[in-house]
């Protein structure tokens, strides 16, 4: 389910997904699309917990090496720290601009990408990480937006260790249908007004 959202029975309860799937540049990556998900849902007020999955999928020796993503301009002050799964590929997270294929994002998580113990460290194909995000005004909602310059993506990722000449590929989401869209847009208010509300 591509970007989809869900809203639980709690108010400002939500969750969000991004299924990568898509190619920005570089290499396809091997196995099966889509090769990661990452999704975010609300678990207590100004806190989401962000769960990144490099799908079974993928294949073999590929690991993922960064999350490019965009944050609601009202947020301020996120930080992460990973607190479940394979919490030792997290290698840290950054809130500021950052240019990536040539498009604008707001915030940055590197896993990391060394090669010792066999890359025991890296999310390889079949493993998670859960990341505990922070921040003033923050809700899972909050990540639904798009970054500046190009085409507009919601997010980026990038896939290492890839079987074509880069050796690395930059992937996405597909693009939401003009309908999903629609039907997007109007949780996102609808929850926008019950957190007025309460």
């Amino acid at each position: 389910m591509v970007g989809a959202l869900a809203l639980t029975s709690q108010a400002v309860a939500a969750t969000l997904t991004f299924d990568f799937n898509t190619v920005v540049s570089s290499d396809t990556p091997g196995g099966t699309a889509p090769w990661a998900s990452a999704v975010f849902t609300d678990v207590a007020a100004n806190t989401v917990d962000l769960v990144v999955t490099h799908n079974s999928g993928s294949q073999a020796g590929q690991f993922i090496s960064l999350l490019r993503l965009n944050v609601d301009a009202s947020v301020t002050g996120v930080s992460a720290n990973a607190i479940g799964g394979k919490v030792a590929t997290f290698d840290g997270a950054s809130f500021g601009q950052a240019t990536d294929a040539g498009r604008t994002f707001d915030f940055s998580i590197d896993f990391k990408t060394t090669n010792a113990g066999s890359g025991a460290s890296r999310l390889l194909p079949g493993d998670s990480v859960t990341i505990r995000l922070t921040g003033t005004g923050l809700d899972a909602l909050d990540f639904d937006e798009f970054s500046t310059g190009g085409s507009p993506l919601r997010a980026l990722m990038h896939v290492q260790n890839t079987p074509g000449q880069a050796g690395s590929g930059k992937v996405t989401e597909s693009v939401p249908e003009p309908a999903t869209m629609l039907v997007l847009s109007g949780i996102a208010a609808l929850v926008a007004a019950r957190k007025k509300r309460s």
